[in-house]
């Protein structure tokens, strides 16, 4: 009996064994997540035959293990027969099978079957999932969104796109938001991108969902508020706006989120055209508008070109709704945003310049009413710092006058003052602005701010052209010539010519070279022939230019300079030459000097038919036109060339040596001849040379054989 309870329990632990090596169920597929599902079938599919290799031994080592317990088996009822033999003989008659122990391969087959009854066995062939199984499960995949984020594919998206254009409702507009703030988070915050609805895998995916966006929404959203395209329309009037408005909400904080860190500027065009067609729903959003103009303040001061117009555009579409607070926020940043991008003028720079400048005047003149607040208050800061710095007298205040922001905000307003020539608040602040000009023109008269003078003199030029306003200009131009000595011989040589565009004050180098007295004949010549010009056609020329004529003529009795001479000359020719045209018109009617009128009418006439000087300075200003956009465009890339450098060469040298010409060699090539020289006269300390009378000299090591260039070198 102890046998049979022993072998009783060798047997239980044989089950037990069994039973614990078999496998736990599947968990419930309707228990994972959507991307669990996914991830779990891709992981199957990849590793399937190693997991039949690992599986087909482990079922070899239980079969193994079951051997063993089955042999045991058999030697304790063998020793049986021993212990009881009358229990062994009854087990013979009555159950023979039981001491013929031994299990059928049907048996342990079935013995298999129900141990793995309980098992989860994957099919052979698992289906991959696909972007066409997505799509023809889309609402199944839709409906399980509490279970984790639905992963969006192509599919999806053009299944979005015909929902949109034929739903009226409010449930893909949603969508497609959702997906857009989903796309972001995965882009700016991996790690929270399971709190989203939706998962955007890669950058094709990404690039989908906002090209969707940018194409469906703008419509979309006006069909659902049932606005016309053309109208104008502010949204939250709309009787469907509340439904809208949390989503709508959402979608524009996303894509201010998105410009704020882009740097793309053809990805950028394309989103600020996007914004500009939902610029008018931010009119509803007042949250909204710091950031907006934050941004686009940003793009329309640094960016690229394109970018800077389009960003402009943004910004005018959003000041045109008038509303105070906006256009006064608009009215102060822009002004300061463009003074402080105006602070370093170059040709690299001053296309934006230019640029900011003149869309600032459009803002402006939106509501000129409105902005004159603004224009008498930025003007008067500029009357007072020049008044400290004509009473102080000290180099900061100076220096708070004498730089490109403060004459960058002079044009500024001669612009705008230009423009509102109907606007007769803004046309009163134009004397004191002429006279912040003069000022500025006479508070340091040295030679070394003739380029500042000569771009106020350019501003005054302008406003008395365009208003019809007679302000005197030729006396701050006769000045340089009558103060500045052009007969004076420079001392430096300048290789490539001095533009006065770019610059507001010389160095002392530079005016010790030619080009600065060329680039001054030249400005004077410049400014009073457009000046001559613009007053070509009024009756009182000849009277008002007799001054000029008498200066020129001094000016060309004591200069010496040939080139400049020629200029001067041709300018004088020509103001006479109009002169006499005018005494000559003047004769031919008899008109009465009260009558201003019949004046007014005769001076248009002559304007509209042409005079000398008029068709002079057209022919003449579209020449200096492209020469002066050519000097912008190369003058720096001039620097960059290694021009060859003239070395005279000495009367006694000989022959040989003069036929080598080093007016082609650069400046490397010349200093290894002067080592190759050096090396020479080490080895040969003293050289002795034989004259013509027979006597002999030698020459010292530190001679330069070298002389220093002169002007007459150069004629």
């Amino acid at each position: 009996m102890k046998g049979i309870v022993k072998n009783k329990v060798v047997k239980k632990k044989g089950v037990s064994k069994i039973k614990k090596k078999l496998p736990a169920k599947k968990k419930n597929l309707a228990d994972t997540s959507i991307d669990e599902f996914f991830n779990q079938d891709f992981e199957l599919e990849e590793n399937n035959e190693s997991k039949t290799k690992k599986r087909s031994k482990k079922d070899e080592s239980e079969s193994e293990e079951s051997d063993v317990d089955i042999e045991s088996h058999k030697k304790s009822l063998k020793s049986l027969k021993d212990v009881d033999p009358e229990f062994y003989q009854f087990l013979q008659k009555n159950d023979k099978k039981l001491l013929d122990f031994n299990l059928s391969d049907d048996e342990k087959a079935s013995d298999d079957e129900e141990d793995h009854e309980d098992k989860h066995v994957p099919p052979s062939s698992l289906e991959v999932p696909s972007d066409e199984s997505d799509y023809e499960q889309t609402e199944v995949v839709e409906n399980e969104a509490s279970q984790g984020p639905i992963k969006i594919t192509f599919k999806l998206l053009d299944h979005w796109r015909d929902e949109i254009q034929k739903d009226k409702s409010i449930k893909t507009i949603k969508k497609l938001v959702d997906a857009f703030h989903a796309a972001l988070i995965t882009v700016s915050d991996p790690d929270a991108s399971t709190q989203v609805q939706y998962k955007i895998e890669g950058g094709a995916l990404f690039n989908a969902v906002v090209q969707l966006c940018i194409l469906s929404l703008p419509d979309a959203l006006k069909k659902f508020l049932k606005i016309s395209s053309e109208a104008e329309f502010e949204a939250h009037k709309s009787k469907r706006f509340p439904k809208i408005r949390s989503v709508l909400k959402t979608y524009l904080k996303d894509l201010l989120e998105l410009l704020q860190h882009l740097t793309s500027p053809e990805i950028l065009r394309v989103l600020l055209k996007h914004l500009h067609a939902l610029i008018r729903f931010t009119r509803s959003f007042s949250s909204l508008n710091k950031l907006l103009i934050r941004i686009l303040l940003k793009l329309w001061s640094t960016g690229e070109e394109s970018v800077r117009v389009i960003a402009f555009l943004n910004i005018y579409q959003l000041a045109k709704t008038r509303e105070e607070s906006l256009l006064e926020t608009l009215l102060k940043s822009m002004y300061l945003k463009y003074v402080e991008n105006a602070k370093f003028v170059a040709p690299s720079t001053l296309p934006g310049i230019n640029f900011m400048r003149c869309s600032l005047v459009e803002i402006y003149l939106l509501d000129s009413n409105y902005a004159y607040n603004y224009v008498f208050l930025y003007v008067r800061q500029l009357a007072i710092y020049l008044r400290n710095a004509m009473t102080l007298k000290k180099k900061e205040h100076f220096q708070a006058v004498y730089n490109w922001q403060f004459i960058n905000a002079l044009r500024f307003w001669c612009d705008l003052i230009i423009s509102s020539k109907n606007n007769q608040m803004i046309q009163s602040l134009q004397y004191p602005l002429v006279q912040i000009i003069t000022g500025t023109i006479q508070m340091i008269p040295t030679s070394q701010f003739y380029p500042l003078r000569f771009h106020c003199t350019q501003m005054l030029i302008k406003i008395s052209k365009e208003t019809g306003t007679f302000i005197p200009v030729l006396p701050y131009l006769l000045e340089v010539l009558n103060n500045y000595d052009f007969n004076k011989k420079h001392t430096a040589v300048s290789m490539k010519p001095l533009s006065f565009i770019c610059i507001l004050r010389v160095s002392k180098s530079q005016l010790r070279e030619n080009g600065f007295k060329d680039a001054v004949i030249e400005s004077i010549y410049e400014l009073m022939l457009e000046t001559a010009a613009k007053d070509s056609h009024f009756c009182h020329f000849p009277d008002m230019y007799v001054p000029c004529i008498i200066q020129l003529k001094h000016f060309l009795k004591k200069c010496k300079v040939t080139n400049f001479c020629k200029k001067i000359k041709q300018l004088l020719s020509k103001i006479q030459e109009n002169a006499q045209f005018i005494e000559t018109e003047r004769k031919k009617i008899t008109v009465d000097l009260k009558d201003l009128a019949s004046i007014k009418n005769w001076e248009n006439t002559i304007k509209n038919q042409g005079t000398p000087l008029i068709k002079f300075y057209k022919s003449w200003f579209e020449i200096h036109q492209s020469q002066k956009l050519k000097l912008l465009t190369q003058n720096d890339s001039m620097s960059d060339l290694k021009l060859p450098v003239i070395k005279k060469s000495n009367k006694k040298r000989n022959n040989n040596d003069s036929d080598n010409s080093d007016l082609d060699m650069t400046e490397e090539q010349l200093k290894a001849m002067d080592k190759k020289q050096k090396a020479q006269k080490k080895k040969k300390r003293k050289v002795v040379h034989e004259n013509k009378n027979g006597g002999d000299f030698s020459i010292d090591n530190n001679v330069d054989i070298v002389e220093d260039m002169t002007l007459n070198d150069w004629k």
